[in-house]
């Protein structure tokens, strides 16, 4: 099993026996909705080639000989982090739900769009606007608090990319679900007797190639950014296929308000199906309520 995808395509693919726990992971999570993921090289972690340089090649005339192009590269190691959690359910209480199964299939529901607001938020703060402020990936809009930010990332397969371990859907869902204690009953940490039940997968985010993922940064209402700053953020991840803008709902106003005419567009369509609705000179736009609502701290740009 070696597929690219989102985690609803592969949980078509490979999660048939739990269809429904994509669902729940990306019921609120509109921009973890549309991430491709591909398999990891190991259960824990993935082992790729980062290209630092490329040089040679080109034109010759006519039986010439051929120029010869050297590829310098190093091998990298990213990590896979677990998404998942534990929940416990007291034995009275699982008696007036009808048993345990009975409760803890009512909760599933509730605590997998957690998970997935989780690993969303995760996703863009600790990964995708993280890398951008590390390595000056950065377009400054000039305001000095209570700020949004967009990010601009362009997913590349084996370089920016979303990545699932190896022994991922051997239950037939996206997350592996395990009854803890075998399903009999334990004392918890507070003394209570009950049941419980364990969720857990191994995913991670990959960014090999800093052509890829950039942030415009300091926008508020008051300081919005112009129209040639959003095009330089695409500019900057060579925005083409595979390209989104991800930001606030709240941001898309801003969006509309500088892009007037050309450059911003609705989109049409059943948002059931496709939550973007809009698009930045073709670029679709995914807004999330996982993103700070204007309490951003001011990010320090350099010139």
């Amino acid at each position: 099993m070696s597929t690219t995808g989102t985690l609803k395509e592969l949980s078509a693919a490979f999660a048939k026996k739990q269809p429904k726990q994509v669902d729940w992971l990306t019921e609120e999570t509109p921009v973890l909705d549309v991430i491709p993921f591909e398999e990891a090289s190991h259960s824990l972690w993935n082992v790729f080639e980062e290209v630092s340089d490329v040089t040679g090649g080109g034109f010759v005339d006519m039986d010439a000989p051929l120029d010869s192009i050297d590829v310098e590269s190093r091998l990298r190691k990213v990590d896979l982090a677990i998404m998942g959690a534990k929940m416990f359910c007291p034995e009275d209480k699982a008696r007036a739900f009808g048993g345990r199964d009975s409760y803890f299939a009512k909760k599933t529901p509730k605590a997998l769009r957690k998970l997935g607001v989780d690993a969303e938020r995760s996703l863009l703060y600790r990964n995708f606007r993280k890398y951008a402020l590390d390595n000056s990936r950065l377009v400054d809009a000039g305001a000095e608090g209570d700020c949004w930010s967009i990010l601009a990332v362009r997913f590349v397969s084996g370089e920016t990319t979303g990545l699932y371990s190896p022994g991922a859907f051997k239950q037939g869902g996206i997350l592996n679900v395990s009854a803890i204690n075998g399903g009999g009953l334990y004392e918890n940490e507070n003394g209570i007797l009950g049941y419980g039940v364990r969720y857990k997968g191994y995913f991670g985010m990959q960014i090999a190639n800093p052509n890829t993922v950039a942030a415009l940064v300091n926008i508020s209402a008051k300081k919005k950014p112009t129209a040639l700053m959003v095009d330089n953020l695409l500019d900057m991840v060579r925005a083409q296929n595979n390209t989104y803008l991800f930001c606030h709902r709240k941001v898309l106003s801003v969006l509309a308000d500088i892009g007037k005419g050309a450059a911003f567009q609705m989109m049409p369509g059943d948002r059931g199906v496709d939550r973007r609705i809009a698009e930045w000179n073709g670029v679709p736009i995914v807004t999330s309520y996982n993103f700070d609502d204007a309490t951003e701290e001011h990010v320090v740009v350099n010139a």
